[in-house]
């Protein structure tokens, strides 16, 4: 008898469902693990999309390496016009494209961080160093007084790979700022990724500075607090970007990344302004 009635009462509490206290337990224990699990997998897509953009480098890479063997030692140029084949990013013939093929987002050319593209241009989230010409000074190609330090033999020739003396210390790409207008200010719109500088110096990686005209989130890296390099003997480095700290240039450090000739850095900045 006190078997069965024992039997019943079991039978209709299984009956009767779970209580709304158990039901709030249940959901409170899926929530904390909710919170638990979620970062983990945030940071493991993080992870996963650096990976893949190193890994993207890596081939750009193998690209520039294969040019340089093509064209007697020489890189193609960091920037050009429309139709001049010489420079880096050229669609068409022209530049790396014969050596790494552009497929869209899902290309080596981009970040997998960058989603949109609306420009007239194949889309690219990597930019080229403006030093790596065969001029010194890419800001100002045109021939002036002082011609030791501003000649520029050719603006259009990219540099031979023997004139890069600390290869390691030298960056060759970066992740630049997406640009909300296109380069000719053809369109306009705030919101939608135009254009990606083809090269420039540190003022146009992501993360320098945070108030930049016609850009989308310029004070934020690509990667969290990090930014993907590229130096020109092939090494990747995640690092964060040098702040603007409301001076022209950068700090020492990141600026001697980006100059070519070390030697001549060196003298222009010496020490005590490190």
């Amino acid at each position: 008898m006190f078997r069965q009635r024992r039997c019943g009462d079991w039978l209709r509490k299984a009956r009767a469902g779970f209580t709304l206290i158990e039901l709030l337990v249940v959901v409170a224990a899926l929530m904390i693990l909710a919170a638990i699990l979620l970062p983990i997998f945030a940071r493991a897509r993080e992870s996963s999309y650096r990976v893949q953009c190193a890994s993207n480098l890596r081939q750009l890479a193998g690209a520039f390496y294969e040019y340089s063997l093509d064209w007697n030692g020489y890189w193609p140029s960091p920037g050009g016009l429309v139709g001049d084949r010489s420079y880096w990013s050229q669609s068409g013939s022209g530049g790396l494209y014969p050596y790494v093929k552009q497929r869209g987002l899902r290309s080596v050319w981009c970040c997998p961080l960058l989603r949109e593209w609306h420009g007239q241009f194949p889309p690219r989230s990597y930019s080229m160093n403006s030093y790596l010409r065969t001029c010194r000074s890419p800001n100002r190609p045109e021939p002036v007084a002082d011609m030791e330090y501003y000649d520029c033999i050719n603006y259009l020739c990219g540099i031979s790979v023997f004139r890069i003396p600390e290869a390691r210390a030298t960056i060759l790409l970066y992740e630049g700022i997406p640009r909300s207008r296109e380069f000719e200010d053809v369109a306009y719109t705030e919101d939608r990724i135009f254009y990606v500088y083809r090269c420039a110096n540190w003022t146009w990686v992501r993360g320098y500075n945070d108030k930049v005209n016609h850009t989308i989130d310029p004070g934020h890296p690509w990667h969290g607090r990090f930014n993907n390099y590229l130096y020109c003997d092939g090494h990747i480095v995640l690092r964060p970007p040098d702040r603007y700290s409301g001076k022209e240039a950068a700090s020492y450090k990141e600026m001697y990344q980006w100059y070519v000739d070390k030697a001549r850095f060196r003298r222009m900045h010496p020490v005590a302004g490190r």
